[in-house]
């Protein structure tokens, strides 16, 4: 049985499915369907078998796995649908497949008659129903818009064309009319609010259906319908428009008016003017209440601006979100009824002086900086800040002299705070130089305890500060005097106590004075003391009005019979009394043209002062140019009228600080620019009457001799005289020689004609010096660049010949003669050059090379200058003249052999260690190859240095290129040592000529010793030892057929091995061989590649005509 079963035929065996498919039968299973599906499509199905398709189709949705056989057969359907739009369509220019659906659709049945404009007037009906609050299917909306999307093919036009246009179209007509109802029906807010609503409510209904782009079309209909064409109704709407929000201070009407302004391009503009109007109209109120009198008091003028200032300022951040069109114009406004009043700086001087004195309002620190800095604002706006200044000085010394400030650290802040704003402004307390007012000293009479008091401070002050004058203030000092009074009253003589009682009365020096005289008598008139005390009448009365008797509203009028005695009767319930000196409101009219005056010449100075920084800067200015100069420059203290500057010029020009130029009287320059007297009239003899134009010849039949000379430090030498610039020095002051601009008299056109700067005429336009006899020098400093042929066969021990040519360019030689000036070069600058060195005519000299570099001398001679005269195509008749300098340089080589040659040098040594390497090591290639890179890259460097347009190959490039081609031949040989080191017998076979060549003739010439043979003789052994026992004929192993089988077998297997180290030694000895003919080679080679890279450099260099370091 067992054998019937081995011997019997193999049965076929049917694989049974499993019960769960893993995902790679899946995969395998479905591949083998999609590459029959794939062959039927082309029609290949002869080699398929459809029943095992069946089961295997049958099988996958048996298991579950119907979704991949569908999802992959829509992938085969696609993907050969794909083929053909990649294939046919990009061949043929034709649709694709899907756009060739949409096509179809389109123009068959969306582009019907009946379809196209029902489905238009459908979709326009269901949005306007929706926005007259009827309900619909905006779903049907969304998707017929995403097909008309779709059958655009990549573009909006089928959606524009049947739906949008017609679309925007309708929108505009119904936001016309409803913005013409929302004006009838409702106020400005109201209205505001409906377009914001139906803003919202168009951006959410193009969100949710329509395309993303007629969102932004819809939104600029209804802005253009409802807003632009409104703007002036809604701004100047009466009883609701922006006055009307202003005046009743609705913020967030005026914001959401602001927000929806915006969105059009003028809104901003227009509502911005109807706010300026409103603004302006307050703030010009406010001014005319202080002109007319309504209003009296300058602190509350300022308290109104600034109240004005606040309201506004929350306007602006609250309302219009500090946009900064809003903030132009509220401080454009206030700027521009800030400044009506005259009056303004004293008035904002008068406002800080009553918030940081003494006595007033009780304020605390971080209120009354919150009031400095608004009063700042205000003073930004000022125009004239150099008036506030002369008053603010004045208040600030009183407050400091009368001890009435509030604080110290209050005044800093104030001055910082100034000092901080973009003006000029400078402050400073009892300085005499900077003193605020009433620089000379007021005439007072003082009493005499006080006269001696100060007589004695005087004397102390003078002898402690040398150089000083010491001038007294009365306006401005302070007194303490103790007063008695003794009332007479019936009252009193009850009474004992009140008989008498004293006071300490705080008054002002002119109140000292005053009341000081009343101790020699009872009663005055008031002739009598203004002759005793001497105080300015206008001071004076101010006085005497705080120390009557009577109501601070009184009117009372001093005359000179007026009679002025002592009030006994004066009580206070303060020890410490403070008499207050009566300030004025404000200054009088006389007052005010004083202290006008006083500003005008402070202006004049000022002026002055910018005009003459401004000249001495820029020398010499148009009239107009130093006009905007002057108002650019004080536009920050105050505008100059240009009266006012030009006055000013000619008061400075009057007092021979600037001059007018006489050539042109609107220009106006320094004086220091002129010349004295008698040069002045030279310069004027000299042009007067002179052509430029015109060559200095007093017979045009006769040349003009033109001497060039150049000087090797950048500088040409130019000489030639002109007739017409002659003078006598004795007439002229012992005047011999004057400078004129290069554009003011005539000079010869001599340029360089091999120049090669972009500029082709490179000289600096230096004047020219000219002298009483009319000779002309003019020596300009030039860097010029010249061609010149560069011949490399020799670099980098090569020489140069470049030469300058230098002519006129348009005088030929019957009118301008060119010739060499001096005895040619001048080489008394000249700065030796590191790369090349100036050497005499030109000449060659040879030296030998030796390995190291060698200086070769030369002495410097004539350097060649030669004057030509030659005739050119353009002009055979007219010779013109040049002179040429010639330079001879040469290059010095210690650059280039310290950094090219000796290096290359070196590496290409290193070959000969390619010979000496051992096989054995591997690196013997590696090492010449990358010696070969390395000199390839030198030759590189060689080939950059070099012009890529010469005409012969450097000497540099010859040492390069020879020493490549020798280490490129210590390649080849290499690789035929590692050939023959590699022979063995069985691929090659030594010649009888070439083992006699290489392992004797070559050897003993090289006086190479070979290694002696150690060959082994275990044949010879084996030899001697079984020989006699194979070959006897009587022997007890013969009788044994079994032994003498196992004999022959050891024999012959002995034999075998003796055969096999036979061979291996010959093999190993002709190997050997093989290796000591490539050692043989290698010091062939050795010798003759230091031979060729020696014998090669000596003879590359030694040809060269020199070797300078």
């Amino acid at each position: 049985m067992k054998a019937h079963k081995k011997e019997g035929c193999n049965k076929m065996r049917i694989r049974a499915f499993p019960m769960n498919m893993d995902e790679s039968y899946v995969e395998s299973t479905w591949e083998l369907l999609r590459g029959a599906i794939q062959k039927i499509q082309i029609q290949n199905n002869s080699v398929l078998s459809f029943e095992e398709l069946y089961r295997n189709a049958y099988t996958l949705v048996l298991h579950k796995h119907g979704d991949k056989l569908y999802n992959g057969l829509r992938e085969v359907i696609t993907e050969h649908l794909q083929k053909k739009d990649r294939v046919y369509v990009s061949q043929h220019s034709v649709d694709p497949v899907y756009d060739l659906g949409l096509i179809l659709f389109r123009d068959e049945v969306i582009r019907y008659d009946g379809i196209r404009d029902n489905l238009s007037n459908t979709l326009l009906n269901m949005i306007m129903a929706e926005r007259h609050g009827e309900a619909i299917h905006m779903l049907s909306v969304k998707n017929a818009c995403l097909m008309l999307m779709a059958l655009g093919i990549h573009a909006r036009t089928v959606y524009e064309e049947d739906f949008e246009n017609p679309f925007l179209q309708q929108s505009a007509e119904f936001f016309r009319e409803e913005g013409l109802r929302y004006l009838s029906e409702n106020n400005a807010s109201a209205y505001i609010q409906k377009v914001q609503q139906r803003i919202n409510e168009e951006s959410i209904r193009a969100r949710h259906y329509l395309d993303a782009m007629t969102e932004v079309k819809i939104i600029k209909v209804l802005e253009e319908e409802l807003i632009s064409k409104n703007l002036r109704i809604i701004v100047d709407m009466e009883n609701s428009g922006v006055i009307h929000m202003l005046t009743q201070d609705r913020y967030e009407d005026l914001n959401a008016m602001y927000l929806l302004l915006k969105r059009v391009p003028n809104g901003l503009t227009v509502m911005s003017s109807a706010m300026s109007n409103y603004l302006r109209q307050q703030g010009t109120a406010l001014v005319h209440e202080l002109t007319n009198g309504i209003s009296t008091s300058p602190v509350q003028f300022i308290e109104n601006l600034l109240s004005l200032k606040s309201r506004f300022d929350q306007f602006l951040s609250q309302a219009f979100e500090n946009d900064s069109l809003f903030r132009r114009v509220i401080s454009s406004d206030f700027e521009h009824f800030f400044n009506l009043n005259p009056s303004s700086p004293e008035y904002l001087s008068l406002f800080i002086d009553d918030k940081l004195k003494k006595g007033s309002k009780a304020m605390s620190e971080s209120d009354l900086e919150n009031v400095m800095d608004r009063a700042m604002i205000l003073f930004r706006h000022l125009q004239e800040k150099d008036v506030f200044e002369r008053y603010y000085k004045q208040h600030l010394a009183k407050r400091l002299l009368h001890t009435r400030s509030l604080a110290d650290d209050a005044e800093k802040s104030v001055i910082a705070k100034l000092r901080a704003l973009p003006i000029d402004f400078s402050a400073s307390v009892l300085t005499t130089g900077f003193w605020p007012t009433h620089g000379s000293a007021i005439r007072c009479i003082l009493p005499s305890a006080a006269n001696e008091a100060f007589e004695k401070f005087k004397h102390f002050y003078l002898n402690s500060h040398s150089g000083r004058i010491l001038n007294l203030q009365p306006q401005l000092g302070t007194a303490d005097l103790h007063a008695e009074f003794y009332p007479h009253s019936s009252s009193s003589s009850s009474n004992p106590k009140q008989k008498k009682h004293k006071h300490i009365l705080c008054v002002s020096t002119y109140q000292m004075c005053i009341l000081m005289l009343f101790n020699k008598s009872n009663q005055y008139t008031y002739k009598e003391i203004v002759e005793q005390t001497a105080i300015p009448e206008k001071d004076l009365k101010r006085a005497l009005l705080s120390l009557i008797f009577g109501k601070s509203t009184q009117q009372v009028l001093c005359h000179e019979e007026d009679v002025f005695r002592v009030n006994e009767e004066f009580s206070s319930r303060l020890f410490r009394v403070k008499i207050q000196t009566l300030l004025a409101k404000g200054e009088t009219v006389p007052e005010q043209r004083e202290t006008r005056g006083k500003i005008e010449e402070e202006r004049k100075l000022e002026v002055e002062a910018a005009i003459v920084r401004i000249m001495k800067s820029r020398q010499r200015l148009g009239h107009t140019v130093l006009l905007n100069e002057i108002v650019n420059q004080l536009k920050h203290r105050f505008m100059p009228s240009p009266i006012m500057i030009k006055k000013r010029i000619e008061g400075l020009i009057e007092r021979d600080y600037l001059s007018r130029d006489p050539s042109d009287y609107n220009i106006v320059c320094v004086l220091g620019l002129l010349a004295d007297y008698n040069e002045q009239i030279l310069y004027d003899d000299l042009l007067r009457g002179y052509n430029i134009l015109e060559r200095p010849v007093s017979n045009c039949s006769k040349p003009l001799v033109v001497l060039l000379e150049l000087v090797l430090f950048q500088i040409v030498d130019v000489t030639w005289y002109d007739y017409n610039l002659k003078w006598n020095p004795e007439e002229y002051g012992g005047i011999s020689d004057v400078r004129f601009p290069a554009g003011k008299i005539w000079k010869p056109d001599v340029l360089l004609y091999n120049n090669v700067d972009p500029n082709f005429d490179p000289y600096y336009p230096s004047n020219l010096v000219v002298y009483s006899d009319g000779k002309i020098n003019w020596i300009p400093p030039a860097i010029v660049r010249s061609s010149c042929k560069m011949d490399v066969t020799w670099f980098p021990f090569d020489d140069q010949t470049c030469c300058l040519k230098f002519g006129s360019w348009t005088y030929n030689d019957r009118k301008l003669v060119l010739e060499q000036g001096g005895n040619g070069w001048d080489m008394s600058e000249y700065i030796e050059n590191g790369e090349w060195l100036l050497v005499g005519e030109v000449r060659i000299v040879c030296c030998l090379f030796v390995f190291l570099f060698a200086v070769s001398q030369f002495t410097t001679a004539d350097y060649p200058v030669r004057r030509t005269v030659k005739l050119y195509e353009c002009c055979p008749d007219e010779p013109y003249s040049d002179v040429k300098y010639c330079l001879h340089i040469r290059r010095r080589t210690l650059y280039y052999g310290f950094n090219l040659i000796i290096p290359s040098l070196l590496i290409s040594l290193m070959t000969l260690l390619g010979f000496i390497l051992p096989v054995e090591s591997g690196e013997k290639l590696t090492l010449e190859i990358t010696i070969l890179l390395s000199v390839c890259v030198f030759l590189t460097m060689v080939s950059q240095m070099t012009p890529s347009t010469s005409e012969a190959v450097s000497l540099i490039g010859v040492f390069f290129s020879s020493h490549m081609i020798v280490v490129s031949a210590s390649v080849v040989f290499n690789v035929i040592v590692l050939n023959l080191h590699y022979r063995t017998q069985d691929t090659h076979r030594m010649g009888v000529w070439t083992r006699k060549v290489l392992l004797d003739w070559f050897p003993r010439l090289l006086l190479m010793r070979r290694p002696l043979k150690s060959n082994s003789n275990i044949h010879n052994d084996i030899r001697n030892d079984l020989e006699p026992l194979l070959n006897r004929k009587e022997t007890p192993i013969q009788r044994t057929n079994d032994i003498c089988h196992l004999l022959e077998q050891l024999i012959a297997d002995v034999r075998y091995i003796r055969e096999f180290v036979k061979n291996e030694e010959e093999e190993q000895e002709a190997r050997n061989d093989w290796k000591f003919a490539a050692m043989v080679v290698d010091r062939i080679c050795l010798i003759a590649f230091s031979f060729v890279i020696l014998v090669s450099t000596i003879g590359i260099f030694s040809s060269s005509p020199h070797i300078t370091v």
